[in-house]
């Protein structure tokens, strides 16, 4: 197939939308400024940017659905700490003194990525329905079994998954994602954990993001499962995350499905490994990191405002980005709620 690039699209990603992620992220996200502040006004003077906290990540661990997980990491000193009330600070105060292992922590990530990261695109947006934001009080110095059982109990008396497109099917029939989690994937996690560390492959000890998911799957396959592409690709980059001297950061990564989206429209002919470095080439970043910034991207042409739970019900239908590129995608700003102007009898 012959190699073609949309290269009007490409450069509002490269030149437009990610430095100004990366501005949002830096100063904002992960700092002390405001969307809507005078120095944002001048740098950033995009209405949807500004208006709508989820374009505002360059790296995959400054996204929503990565706050369980830094808050669980980095307790107290999570990055986001300046958005959190008093009860979650509270909750990041016990996050100190978590104790767990590496497969512990390797349960705990891919429990979250299962249960769907706590995904919403609003207010609670990474903690939604998510159980996995108290282990570190509950269970901060015990372990797989209790979270097993807690998985189970909590199962049985609230939602504990988010459904935006993060939560996988069930296995198969007959089995559900509980009880995949808390009957099979102990000792897959003890398998994974020593073959990530201990086996090597071409002769070399460390991981790539494709090799996890690849090994992952491969169990579910010989289980009898569906695959869990999108999960284990995102537990893969948890990995790289955290744990640098066993996952390469700067190996390739299978993409979800708004990234291949996001590929379709700026390129045709190419790998997604090919395409991929392109971007890296043009924006210095990781590919994991990239491959959310691809996803977000979509969502950025499609002037997306989440509608739901009435975060966003004072944004107009017509808000839009400043770039001026039209990008042929289904619009989605959404209609916020008509408001009852009738007076009281």
């Amino acid at each position: 197939m012959k190699k073609w690039l949309n290269q009007e699209a490409i450069d509002v990603l490269c030149d437009y939308y990610y430095p100004r992620a990366k501005w949002l992220q830096d100063n904002v996200n992960w700092g002390q400024l405001d969307y809507e502040g005078p120095e944002a006004n001048e740098i950033i003077d995009d209405p949807l940017m500004q208006k709508i906290d989820i374009y505002d990540c360059y790296t995959r661990n400054a996204a929503g659905f990565q706050n369980v997980l830094q808050d669980l990491k980095f307790g107290s000193e999570t990055p986001k700490s300046r958005w959190h009330d008093s009860r979650r600070k509270d909750i990041n105060k016990w996050n100190n003194e978590i104790t767990w292992g590496l497969s512990t922590w390797f349960f705990v990530f891919m429990c979250h990525r299962i249960t769907g990261s706590g995904a919403s695109f609003e207010n609670d947006h990474g903690y939604r329905n998510n159980i996995m934001q108290y282990w570190g009080t509950q269970f901060g110095k015990l372990g797989v079994k209790e979270m097993c059982e807690d998985l189970v109990k909590m199962k049985a008396n609230q939602p504990i998954f988010t459904s935006i497109g993060n939560q996988p099917p069930a296995p198969k029939k007959g089995t559900t994602n509980v009880d995949f989690m808390t009957k099979e994937l102990p000792p897959l996690i003890y398998r994974f954990t020593d073959w990530l560390l201990y086996e090597k492959i071409d002769g070399r000890e460390m991981k790539t993001h494709k090799e996890i998911v690849d090994y992952l799957n491969a169990y579910n396959k010989t289980a009898g499962h569906r695959k869990f592409n999108f999960q284990y690709a995102a537990f893969s980059m948890d990995c790289s995350d955290y744990y640098p001297t066993a996952v390469d950061v700067d190996s390739h990564c299978y993409l979800g499905n708004n990234a291949v989206r996001c590929m379709q429209k700026l390129s045709s002919g190419y790998s997604s490994d090919e395409f991929m470095d392109l971007l890296r080439e043009r924006t210095g970043g990781k590919p994991k990191d990239l491959e959310d910034v691809m996803c977000d991207f979509v969502r950025f042409g499609q002037n997306y405002v989440p509608r739901g739970n009435g975060t966003f019900d004072h944004i107009p239908n017509d808000l839009s980005n400043n770039s001026g590129w039209e990008s042929g995608w289904r619009q989605r700003q959404g209609e916020p709620p008509e408001l009852n102007n009738t007076l009281p009898i």
